[in-house]
């Protein structure tokens, strides 16, 4: 990108009333298309973005693009709910908490040894 193209994007970026009247909705693998083309557009490595893009594994291991965490799902109490509402209110996120809560449990229960690698 030149420096004069820089600027008037930056311009542009900057007044959005100049950006005109939205053209139609893109969804789906035509947005995703889109996005693609656009970063192309402006010189991004594609590839990296996507390598980059999501969150790591719960455990830190590295995983393939696609590839989720195992998920328990479970059904709780309104007064276990509330009290995982409350400390989550305390700046944790309410997977944390139940994975704190799960790995004591595991532990107290003779399976520390498979723990200790988890995290």
């Amino acid at each position: 990108m030149t420096a004069n193209s820089e600027a008037e994007a930056a311009s542009s970026a900057a007044d959005p009333d100049a950006w005109g009247e939205p053209q139609g909705r893109v969804t789906g693998a035509d947005a995703a298309a889109h996005g693609r083309a656009l970063l192309e557009a402006a010189g991004v490595d594609v590839a990296a973005v996507e390598r980059r893009v999501g969150r790591p594994r719960i455990g830190g291991t590295a995983g393939r693009k696609g590839e989720r965490s195992a998920r328990v799902n479970v059904a709780v109490t309104d007064a276990q709910a509330a009290i995982i509402d409350r400390l989550a209110g305390q700046g944790r996120t309410r997977s944390d908490i139940v994975r704190e809560a799960l790995d004591e449990y595991l532990a107290a229960r003779a399976y520390p040894e498979s723990l200790a690698d988890a995290h």
